[in-house]
């Protein structure tokens, strides 16, 4: 039998203080050991929740939940793509409790992109914790709000996913809930990494709904296709117990018949957001490729090639830590068109931004440089001409209702570079979807894939969704409108607007005509054509 202080923890009778001893039994030493050996019979017999009808009960692990716990047990790193209410926060709930209990000396920390979700996920830790019998329970020392601590060295905290939370900690066990909805994941990632990668042992797990094609897509099909380390484990609403075709209508019709919002979140299909630029199965075509050459700001998929011709287009950001600097090379010496140097960062001065596209475009054959001038950019595009002395840097000038057109520089009032003006933003959009969902843009890099998922319509134009940015987008959107220009057709000899003319009509034909069927009706023809030339003035 056991001898146990009533005090408890501040009062707390549920709860073992420090130092309490405790006299085990032979079969509390044995059970001891049968759940430090095996999480999934510790979590069943010793782990209550809170039901919503019936109060605290023990939890019953489903298949796959005892398939998260093994994974994470007897691997460093699992990302689980989940139905919502599958019950990953119960599965969470019982690893990191395990885990604290039967390790010493190791910090687990509970992230979410909002930290009371964190706190949440803690407190429910806390209910399971004080239903342990005490002989299962470390001595606490600390019971606060965002924190618990207990006399085996170990501690969980929980915060939000920002770049202060865990910084200067040494972390042994990290769990991010809803990993593909944390805003400025690049940021946050390059803050935490030091406090994880110093252990040889060092566990991360994520859980989360898809939610576009972002830096959690990114992960789960790095793990799917086993190139990054991560263990892969997939929940559909199909595996959970109790959910069938009536349960999938019901839930339909709550949503209103959202089938594709069902998909990403009930099928844990990765779509792009809703009205994208850029159709949803063009975007889940695009491909990251890995570059030949990389700085933490500077990715390289194509070295120069000799006589090529390569255009730069540049936006400018502050360099606060907000919104990005960005540039995209593209090579333009025929189509498609290909993306073969890309630059992202919101720190760098505009200065120093001068000075890297300066040595950018000298690689590339003295590339073709439009800079976007709204802001700050003028700065930049000053520096380049004036001290750098770019020849190849271009100007543009009112154009009338057309918006802009591209210039010697020579005429008055011409701008060192272009304003994004609604007529050039909208020229830009169009050329931009007719280029890559015509397969005549290549897209390499994965931030440019995953901005171009969240680059949705806002009213009567396009851009980032809350807590997303579009400056590798607005790139693109710059260069397609470049395309249409009588200066790029004059450089490249190359008619953008008819070459994809030319392919839609081709495609067309393709889809309309009966196999081997070889004559043309003219009127057939020309009514298409009417059509797409329709569509091309959009």
């Amino acid at each position: 039998m056991s001898s146990i202080s009533e005090r408890g923890y501040n009062g707390n009778v549920n709860l073992k203080r420090k130092g309490t001893p405790i006299e085990f039994s032979q079969d509390m030493v044995s059970e001891f050991l049968k759940c430090a050996k095996d999480p999934i019979y510790f979590s069943e017999k010793y782990i209550q929740i809170v039901h919503v009808d019936h109060g605290l009960i023990p939890i019953k692990m489903y298949d796959y939940q005892k398939e998260i716990a093994e994974a994470i047990t007897h691997n460093r790193r699992v990302t689980v793509n989940t139905s919502r209410q599958a019950g990953k926060t119960t599965t969470a709930v019982a690893i990191i409790l395990h885990y604290v209990l039967f390790n010493d000396y190791k910090t687990c920390a509970l992230l979410a992109n909002k930290g009371d979700a964190a706190r949440e996920i803690l407190d429910r830790i806390k209910i399971a914790y004080e239903a342990l019998p005490k002989w299962l329970q470390q001595g606490v020392i600390e019971w606060n709000k965002g924190s618990v601590e207990f006399e085996n060295g170990c501690k969980i905290i929980a915060g939000s996913t920002s770049s202060s939370a865990i910084r200067g900690k040494s972390i042994s066990f990290l769990y991010i809930d809803e990993t593909a909805f944390v805003e400025n994941w690049d940021e946050f990632f390059a803050s935490v990494f030091p406090t994880i990668s110093s252990g040889n042992t060092t566990k991360i797990l994520f859980t989360s709904t898809p939610n576009g094609l972002n830096h959690f897509y990114k992960t789960c099909m790095g793990a799917k296709e086993d190139r990054n380390g991560y263990v892969y484990i997939e929940v559909p609403w199909a595996r959970v117990p109790g959910r069938d075709e009536a349960w999938k209508k019901e839930t339909l019709q709550a949503m209103d018949f959202d089938t594709q919002k069902f998909s990403q979140e009930f099928e844990c299909n990765f779509l792009g957001s809703s009205g994208t630029l850029i159709e949803g199965s063009k975007l889940k075509s695009l491909v990251e490729v890995k570059p030949i050459a990389e700085t933490q700001h500077l990715k390289v998929y194509e070295q120069p090639i000799k006589d090529h011709v390569y255009v730069c287009i540049v936006d400018v950001a502050r360099g606060k830590g907000l919104d990005y600097s960005a540039f995209q090379i593209i090579d333009v010496t025929s189509m498609p068109y290909n993306q073969v140097c890309v630059f992202r960062d919101n720190t760098c001065t505009p200065i120093d931004y001068a000075e890297i596209i300066y040595r950018s475009i000298q690689r590339y054959g003295e590339a073709y440089t439009l800079i976007e001038v709204n802001d700050i950019g003028e700065q930049v595009s000053e520096i380049l001409h004036y001290e750098f002395e770019v020849e190849t840097l271009m100007f543009t000038e009112s154009a009338g209702r057309s918006g802009k057109r591209i210039t010697t520089g020579f005429s008055k009032g011409a701008d060192k570079g272009v304003r994004t003006t609604k007529s050039v933003k909208s020229v830009g959009c169009n050329m931009l979807k007719m280029l890559i969902e015509q397969d005549q843009l290549r897209i390499h890099d994965f931030q440019t894939i995953n901005e171009l998922s969240t680059f949705s319509r806002k009213a009567n134009s396009y851009e980032a969704e809350s807590g997303c940015h579009d400056d590798l987008v607005m790139c693109l959107v710059l260069f397609a409108w470049m395309t249409d220009q009588a200066f790029f057709k004059e450089v490249t000899d190359i008619n953008t607007i008819d070459r994809l003319r030319s392919r839609n009509e081709e495609e067309l034909m393709e889809s309309l005509l009966p196999i081997g069927f070889n004559t043309y009706d003219e009127d057939v023809i020309e009514e298409q054509n009417i059509g797409t030339r329709q569509w091309l003035q959009y």
